[in-house]
């Protein structure tokens, strides 16, 4: 059982596996195109005399609040393979960042207890997919 998906998803602390950092970024993706795709059909089924700049406001406000969740999970994430939370910073590099934001999702956790707090999954002998040993 991994952690579930919408649990500390605005905290900079502990751990998360990658299902649920997988599940976390479909979800996420999902609700911010469907808050966009709404806003866009408003926006521009008005009197035809442009697009209402007033129905972008929320999904503004979604997607910030995406982006910090964003974050916040993949610092998790980084926690979880014994990284530090602050290499999340590295999705802030063009190039870089998107190659990271996809390597973590293949690099395995650590199995067991690290600095960063307990295993997220703490079932071993069911998943053995999901862990790969410390080094």
């Amino acid at each position: 059982m991994s952690k579930p998906v919408f649990e500390d998803l605005f905290r900079f602390s502990g751990r998360r596996n990658r299902k649920s950092y997988a599940l976390y970024l479909l979800v996420s993706l999902a609700i911010v195109a469907v808050v966009w795709a709404i806003a866009a059909a408003f926006a521009f089924s008005g009197t035809g005399t442009g697009p209402e700049v007033s129905a972008f406001v929320v999904p503004a406000i979604v997607s910030l609040a995406a982006a910090i969740s964003g974050w916040a999970v993949a610092s998790q994430r980084c926690r979880d393979f014994g990284w530090t939370g602050w290499a999340v910073l590295l999705t802030l590099i063009p190039a870089v960042g998107w190659i990271f934001a996809l390597a973590i999702l293949f690099i395995p956790g650590n199995v067991g207890p690290n600095r960063y707090g307990p295993d997220p999954i703490p079932n071993h002998l069911n998943d053995w997919t999901e862990r790969a040993p410390i080094a």
